[in-house]
């Protein structure tokens, strides 16, 4: 009998599409690298998307949260990902992770986030049963548990953004995909903010599909009572809010320079 999976491994190299304009692994290829995994692994499993869609099933994910190490991540450096399931219920799978540093295993990030199935027709949640025994459940969490994390108050919007959805933001599922909305979330902090701090935790709550041609609305305001904490709703042309995103920031300490660090790889 072939051994179940537990905890699942992948390497990657950060490229130039992954990193800013300090050549800086970005928040949003950390979500990708994450997702890109848990892809992997069901693939393994027999269970990718384009295994569940034989049987009028999707995945989508509604929940992730990452909290990010002070460990500056460059172009062209070699990355781990380590992701495992940590919990099955009747309807939800959730997944925790870290993205480590390839050659000493310093830690980048840390997380987990929520999948579901859903029948592909209905659009509603569907049991999990058919998971059971395809993997190994690892009751090892990152976060301090699954149960959704309410945001904090929003105060006045301070800034806000419009997007209107192009073929090239939708996804394999037919509706935008979800690194987009956290693209447009983080368009909307200061620039003084993503000049001189860094992320240090990303909370996206995914509410509603949006389609090609929607008009998303992204308003960005500080959360009450909480410094260096910013909130992005999106909402669409309706007026519904379709993703929630919480960002909170730290003072950059070191900035590294790229060409030193690359010299010291050669």
């Amino acid at each position: 009998m072939e051994k179940m999976i537990s905890k699942y491994r992948h390497r990657y190299i950060v490229t130039a599409t992954d990193m800013d304009a300090e050549y800086r692994l970005t928040p949003n290829a950390m979500l990708m690298y994450s997702q890109d995994c848990f892809a992997r692994m069901m693939t393994v499993c027999h269970l990718a998307a384009f295994d569940v869609v034989k049987q009028n099933r999707m995945w989508v994910i509604p929940e992730y949260t990452a909290d990010i190490r002070p460990m500056e991540t460059f172009w062209s450096e070699d990355i781990v990902v380590e992701l495992w399931v940590s919990e099955l219920s009747t309807l939800r799978i959730y997944c925790d992770f870290k993205i480590m540093k390839a050659d000493g295993e310093d830690l980048v990030a840390t997380g987990s986030f929520q999948m579901n199935i859903l029948g592909t027709a209905t659009h509603r949640l569907e049991p999990t049963d058919f998971l059971a025994g395809r993997f190994e459940v690892v009751p090892e969490m990152m976060t301090g548990g699954h149960k959704k994390e309410r945001f904090p108050k929003m105060t006045t919007p301070e800034m806000h953004l419009d997007h209107q959805v192009t073929k090239l933001d939708v996804d394999f599922n037919g509706h935008m995909g979800n690194r987009g909305y956290v693209d447009i979330a983080l368009l909307t902090m200061p620039d003084e903010v993503l000049r001189g701090k860094r992320l240090v935790r990303m909370i996206v709550h995914w509410l509603r599909k949006s389609h090609l041609g929607d008009t998303l609305r992204c308003e960005m305001s500080r959360a009450e009572g909480e410094e260096e904490t910013y909130l992005h709703l999106l909402t669409n042309q309706s007026g519904a809010a379709v993703c929630e995103m919480l960002s909170r920031w730290e003072e950059r300490k070191e900035r590294p320079d790229i060409a030193e660090v690359l010299e010291r790889r050669l």
